[in-house]
């Protein structure tokens, strides 16, 4: 297996209030990652790697660590991708994809329960 090349790139840092928003996102993605991963509809994994994507925004330490994970390296290439994409332009995207996400929950949830039904 090739040795992946980090995809760690040098940034402004961050303002402390936006450590703060970043932070506290993350623990609002935490949160539902969890209950995501109690309940099958809401997609619980998306969510937690969303927030060790916030997480690694605010620390170097989980940075490195996340792009040294080759599983992490495609996620975080898309999400820095979207730097240069307006701030309501990402919101717009990650609404949409969440949506998209809960839907496909949802789908999944009613075949489950009709195969369920039909036993």
């Amino acid at each position: 297996m090739k040795r992946h090349q980090s995809l760690a790139i040098s940034a402004t840092p961050l303002s402390a209030s936006t450590k703060i928003l970043y932070g506290l996102l993350a623990v609002v993605c935490i949160v539902i990652g969890l209950i995501g991963l109690l309940i099958p509809i809401i997609p619980g994994v998306l969510f937690l790697l969303g927030a060790l994507y916030l997480i690694g925004k605010i620390s170097t330490r989980v940075k490195g660590w996340s792009d040294r994970q080759p599983g992490l390296q495609r996620m975080h290439g898309r999400l820095e991708g979207l730097r240069h994409v307006s701030v309501v332009d990402r919101l717009k995207v990650v609404g949409l994809t969440c949506f998209e996400l809960t839907l496909r929950g949802f789908e999944r949830g009613v075949v489950l329960l009709r195969r369920a039904l039909r036993r």
